[in-house]
């Protein structure tokens, strides 16, 4: 049984953070960052391409980069997977405070882990903003590859005012000789997959359903900060990790989740947002707090870089009344961990 939990503790935590996975040092390009994946491709060559922001690598990103990779099989050329840098939606609606589901450096590593020949990552600012979607697909597309075959999501739009729909974009390709293909997006019980949709289940803690959507568990990356030490006076070992609030991630509740660093990882009960204590911290702006009671973990992480990854919420957060209603609540909790995914750390990188 424990070899069994540790082979899944394993598993969630390579399939989460992409392990495995390789991206090389980007050489640049114009306008952009090019990850040679294979050495099957370079600039000005035959591919099929593949265009999206792909925030979160979710399933419907999966199955068209899949269709994308089928194709230039059949074709006998490489597959070049396009991106930008930051996604859009934060350029172009900064107001609306979209929450990222997943790091740049991370969305390209998920990218990465779909095994395509290259990936192009287009720097997006207001100037890329502006250009017009005739003038990115003449003079920025088919400048970077000899182009023939472009695959995008049925709701993808190109170019200033996002003028390039799917309609225009095969009219423009149909005309320059290149087939585009817009994919129907992928369901989940009756909605299609996408971004927005996943942001919204992690808001609401429901790490189940995000994951049927996202195809893996979701993760966030922050430090190890010191906080009152409490955890440590009572015999937990605990790691504040403060990240990002521009990630999306829920907010308040109490999780089965998994503590990764240096290779490794331990099964962890996770607290978000107030400690489960009865008093709350201050926290710098644009932060938030997880804090991950680890099982089988003996040592100090102060100031290191951790990922937190969750697997399924346990309960509300709440504040005690007394040291003991606090501690026998954290044990409790640490006990439906450590059924689930053992009660010891793993090595997850080889």
């Amino acid at each position: 049984m424990g070899s069994a939990r540790e082979a899944m503790l394993r598993s969630i935590a390579r399939k989460a953070l992409f392990i495995g996975a390789a991206l090389p040092n980007p050489q640049m390009i114009e306008g952009a960052r090019f990850y040679d994946l294979s050495g099957r491709w370079k600039p000005g060559e035959a591919a099929v391409v593949a265009i999206g922001a792909f925030d979160g690598v979710h399933v419907g990103h999966q199955a068209l980069i899949a269709e994308a990779s089928a194709d230039a099989r059949r074709r006998g050329v490489p597959l070049v997977v396009i991106t930008f840098d930051p996604d859009p939606a934060f350029v172009l609606a900064p107001d609306r405070h979209e929450a990222q589901i997943l790091a740049s450096r991370d969305r390209l590593v998920g990218l990465a882990s779909l095994e395509p020949d290259a990936i192009v990552a287009y720097r997006f600012d207001t100037a890329l903003a502006e250009t017009g979607y005739e003038e990115f697909f003449t003079q920025r597309l088919l400048a970077l590859a000899d182009v023939v075959a472009v695959h995008v999501g049925e709701d993808f739009s190109l170019g200033r005012g996002g003028q390039g729909t799917l309609e225009a974009l095969q009219v423009l390709a149909g005309a320059l000789g290149v087939q585009l293909f817009g994919h129907e997006l992928v369901e989940a019980e009756g909605e299609p997959v996408s971004a927005t949709r996943i942001r919204r289940l992690l808001d609401e803690g429901a790490i189940r359903a995000a994951y049927e959507l996202i195809g893996r568990y979701p993760f966030v990356r922050g430090r190890v900060e010191r906080g009152r030490g409490e955890g440590h006076g009572l015999g937990i070992p605990t790691a504040n990790v403060h990240f990002s609030d521009a990630y999306a991630f829920p907010r308040d509740g109490v999780f089965v989740g998994i503590a990764c660093e240096g290779g490794r990882a331990w099964p962890a009960a996770v607290n978000l947002g107030n400690p489960p204590s009865y008093a709350s911290p201050s926290l710098d702006g644009g932060t938030w707090l997880a804090e991950a009671s680890l099982l089988g973990f003996n040592g100090d992480l102060y100031d290191y870089d951790v990922a937190v990854i969750l697997v399924e919420r346990l309960r509300g957060s709440r504040r005690f009344e007394s040291e003991a209603e606090l501690v026998a609540t954290v044990r409790a909790n640490l006990a439906q961990v450590g059924r689930l995914l053992g009660d010891a750390g793993v090595k997850v990188v080889a």
